[in-house]
């Protein structure tokens, strides 16, 4: 779109334009605009005069810019209408947690691939969340509007229930929603794996920091820790694991609550890199040394894992995989062809500095 022969200043031209998909729900509440560098090429201008839109759109209401995550939309319609304009549309949904402020980068690098995929096949890619106890998702309301639906996580089962009535071509990711083709990484071996890494680097009090209970990767990469310790003739410790949520916080709190206990430990293994990264910064405030002391693994690989200082190991559960899959499933779905039930998806032990 060209809109170089307007007289007024190109990012007031963007912040209109965009402002208008917002308040004609083109852009739902609580969905998140594309990422920078595609509407910088939709509108062909550089990213700063698209952030200067942007940095208008948020002045005035309409978006909240989220670190790590995007452009999230905060600007809510007064119409009840369904979502027009988007018929070529996959939507990829995550679950909505109270107490977490953005997406996780494990999913956002997910969905920076399956933008790619969308594109080639002149597909829009919508990220949004919903909560368990809300009303059914706008995007729900017309099935005709949308092409397919990726379900990540623990869902509420009412929408896919929703979903499956309507005849609307669906995979679930992390799920085991018995009535659409799942993806589903390997997470037993994936948490054996982890904690057999660093049994064999010699830790024997290994803290385990779990996810959200109801998510089953949080229950099967714990039965993985747990078939670890066992196999390896040593306890399973009920002090030794700790609950987290999936953010760098809770790894950090609940490990500081451990030291500051006096529990001991040698080692640490997280459920994925974020909580592993906030243990590791736990363990070096109380003054500790990684991995002299204290030896750490995550599971995920996500790009903060390599870049930390010391650089995480991690169970590498390659996001381009998953995105590729979801998205060849979710097309063949599309055109009416059969795919399998499930598929696992494997973890790859990557060894780093701190451990």
């Amino acid at each position: 779109m060209d809109y170089s022969n307007k007289t007024s200043p190109l990012y007031l031209q963007i912040y209109g334009d965009l402002k208008t998909l917002i308040e004609q729900n083109h852009y739902e509440y609580e969905s998140f605009l594309p990422a920078e560098r595609v509407l910088s090429t939709h509108y062909k201008v550089e990213r700063l005069t698209l952030r200067k839109a942007l940095s208008l759109l948020a002045q005035q209401g309409y978006i909240e810019k989220l670190p790590g995550a995007g452009n999230k939309v905060i600007y809510k319609s007064m119409t009840s209408e369904p979502i027009q304009g988007i018929a070529n549309a996959i939507v990829y949904v995550l679950p909505d947690m109270a107490n977490e402020r953005v997406a996780q980068p494990y999913h956002m690098e997910i969905c920076n691939y399956l933008e790619k995929y969308c594109k080639n096949d002149n597909l829009d890619l919508i990220f949004t969340k919903v909560s368990s106890n809300q009303s059914t998702p706008s995007f729900l309301q017309n099935p005709a509007a949308i092409r397919g639906i990726i379900w990540v996580g623990d869902i509420n089962p009412e929408f896919l229930e929703i979903a499956r009535k309507g005849c609307i071509p669906s995979i679930v990711v992390s799920n085991n929603y018995p009535y659409f083709p799942r993806i589903n990484m390997d997470d037993i071996n994936c948490g054996y794996s982890a904690t057999c890494h660093l049994i064999e680097q010699g830790c024997k009090r290994i803290v385990h920091i779990t996810g959200f209970p109801n998510y089953i990767s949080t229950f099967n990469r714990s039965e993985g820790y747990r078939r670890a310790l066992l196999v390896n003739g040593l306890e399973v410790l009920p002090e030794l694991t700790v609950q987290g949520d999936w953010n760098f916080s809770s790894g950090y709190s609940s490990v500081m609550d451990l030291i500051e206990k006096g529990i001991a430990f040698d080692g640490i293994m997280a459920s994925n890199d974020m909580m592993a990264l906030g243990a590791m910064k736990a363990v070096i405030t109380s003054g500790l040394k990684v991995p002299e002391d204290i030896k750490i693994i995550g599971i995920d690989n996500i790009e903060q894992s390599k870049i930390s200082i010391p650089a995480l190991s991690t169970i590498c559960v390659e996001q381009k995989s998953i995105a590729k899959l979801a998205f060849l499933f979710l097309k063949q779905i599309m055109e009416g062809a059969s795919i399998p039930d499930e598929i696992l998806i494997p973890g790859k032990l990557i060894k780093r500095e701190t451990s």
